[in-house]
C-alpha cells in the first residue's frame, strides 16, 4: 500500500492516481514521506491564500461568527454552573453581560464599519447600559450616572478625534504615536478630574498632569521629527518589524 502526496489515503500499490483526490501517485515509494508533507504544505499555502483573498468585511464576518459562537457558549456554560451551584443567578450575570455587550460591539464593528458615527454612537449606548445594568445588580447606587457615563464619554470622545486625527494626517507616522499619546495624557487628566469631583466634589489634579507633561515632551518631540524629516516615517522600518 502506498498513500497518496495530497491527501495522506492509502491506495494500492499499482495505481496511478488517487481514487479519493485524483492526485497523481509516485512510482518510487521510498519519497513518498517526503512528498506528502510538501502536500501538506502545499494544501496550507492553498488555504492561506483563499483567506488572504476574502475581502476585509469577509474577514470581519468569520471574526464576528467565531467571536458570536465562543462568547455564546460562555454565557451559557456560566449560567449553568451558577444555576447548578447556587439554584439561582447570581455572580454569572456579570459575565453575561460584559459578553453580551462584546458581542453588541463586534456585531457593529463588523457591519457598521464605513458608518464610524452611528457605529461609536451604538458603541457608547451599549456600554453605557453596562454600566447600568453593573449599578443595578450593586443596589442601584447611582455610581454610573456621576462617576461612569462621565468617563465613557471622554474615553469615547477622546478615541473618536483621535481616530478623525488619524483619517485626516496626509502622512502617518511617529506622528500617529505623538496623537495618541496626547490623547492618553488628555484622557486621564479627566479621569482623574471626574474621580476627584465624585470623591471629594472638587477638582483636584495630580498623577495626570506629571502624565500629561512627559507625553507632551514626547509628543513635541516625536512632531519635530516627523515633520523635520518632511516625509512619512515607515513605522514597520522604525521599529524593524
Amino acid at each position: 500500500m502506498v498513500q497518496c502526496p495530497n491527501c495522506g489515503v492509502e491506495v494500492e500499490e499499482n495505481a496511478n492516481f488517487c481514487s479519493l483526490c485524483g492526485e497523481l501517485l509516485l512510482e518510487n515509494a521510498a519519497d513518498s514521506a517526503a512528498i506528502i508533507k510538501s502536500g501538506k504544505l502545499r494544501r496550507q499555502e492553498k488555504l492561506l491564500t483563499d483567506y488572504q483573498k476574502l475581502t476585509g468585511f469577509q474577514k470581519r464576518k468569520i471574526f464576528w461568527q467565531i467571536s458570536a459562537l465562543i462568547l455564546i457558549s460562555g454565557i451559557i456554560i456560566t449560567s449553568l454552573i451558577d444555576f447548578i451551584g447556587n439554584q439561582n443567578i447570581t455572580w454569572s450575570k456579570y459575565p453575561a453581560t460584559i459578553s453580551l455587550v462584546l458581542f453588541i460591539n463586534f456585531t457593529l464593528n463588523t457591519f457598521l464599519r464605513q458608518k464610524i458615527i452611528l457605529m461609536v454612537i451604538l458603541s457608547f449606548l451599549s456600554v453605557t447600559g453596562l454600566f447600568r445594568l453593573f449599578d443595578i445588580y450593586a443596589g442601584n447606587t447611582g455610581w454610573e450616572i456621576k462617576l461612569g457615563i462621565p468617563i465613557i464619554f471622554a474615553a469615547y470622545l477622546t478615541v473618536f478625534t483621535l481616530i478623525f486625527l488619524v483619517r485626516k494626517a496626509k502622512q502617518k507616522g511617529l506622528n500617529i504615536i505623538a496623537f495618541s499619546l496626547t490623547a492618553a495624557g488628555l484622557l486621564c487628566i479627566c479621569v482623574e478630574g471626574m474621580i476627584s469631583v465624585y470623591f471629594q466634589s472638587s477638582v483636584y489634579f495630580g498623577w495626570s498632569l506629571i502624565v500629561m507633561v512627559s507625553v507632551t515632551f514626547i509628543s513635541i518631540l516625536l512632531l519635530y521629527i516627523h515633520y523635520r524629516l518632511k516625509k512619512a516615517t515607515d513605522l514597520k522600518r522604525f521599529f524593524h518589524i
